[in-house]
């Protein structure tokens, strides 16, 4: 099968140029997106996203190393219209709200394909370039925002490392569900949050 050239440390392929290949791979990319939201990973198969499409699936390998790169991009752009970053006068109200949201959607749906998905990246440096590139940065850039946000209104800490503050939020929801050793509910998400805060707080 004839694969596209791109970053061999990575995996990451650069997608053909042209008008053509721009809809044939944003037309794979919707179906992909239809495919996960039906079935999850398990349904969003080269054959499927071939046949929905209406692209080749040497075409398909001209754009993506595999179908789980392509659910990671597709899953990216996804997630950019169903999980946005609040913006208000109050950075401490708009933290409080999108961690709410993602305490929903780690329990919804597109949760179980988060999951499928970091799963995938466990086992496969390609996937996880895709999900880091197309997901995941521009996810922890947004949070990131958010945090010197909080700092900047004096809520948080000057001395917080921003990264590890990422991790400190999401890193205990994240196993919570990966492993199911414990709920994901409200009062847990909200009890995990409240701790992270007190810690990160000006003053603590």
């Amino acid at each position: 099968m004839f694969r596209g050239s791109g970053d061999a440390e990575t995996g990451l392929l650069t997608p053909p140029s042209g008008a053509r290949s721009e809809a044939a791979h944003e037309k794979a990319l919707r179906s992909a997106e239809a495919l996960l939201k039906s079935g999850g990973m398990k349904a969003a198969t080269i054959d499927a996203i071939s046949e929905q499409s209406g692209v080749s699936k040497v075409t398909l390998y001209r754009h993506w190393p595999s179908r789980q790169a392509i659910a990671a991009e597709a899953f990216g752009v996804l997630m950019a219209r169903h999980l946005t970053f609040p913006e208000t006068d109050s950075a401490q109200a708009d933290l409080n709200d999108y961690l709410g949201d993602i305490g929903k959607f780690y329990r919804g749906p597109l949760g179980s394909i988060f999951a499928e998905l970091v799963g995938a990246c466990a086992n496969d440096p390609t996937t996880a370039a895709y999900f880091r590139t197309f997901f995941l940065d521009e996810r922890r850039r947004g949070f990131a925002a958010l945090i010197r946000r909080c700092v900047d209104s004096g809520y948080f800490r000057e001395d917080i490392d921003t990264e590890e503050a990422i991790d400190l939020f999401f890193g205990p929801l994240i196993y919570r569900m990966l492993v199911g050793h414990a709920g994901i509910d409200d009062n847990t998400v909200r009890s995990i949050i409240d701790h992270a805060v007190r810690g990160l707080r000006s003053g603590a």
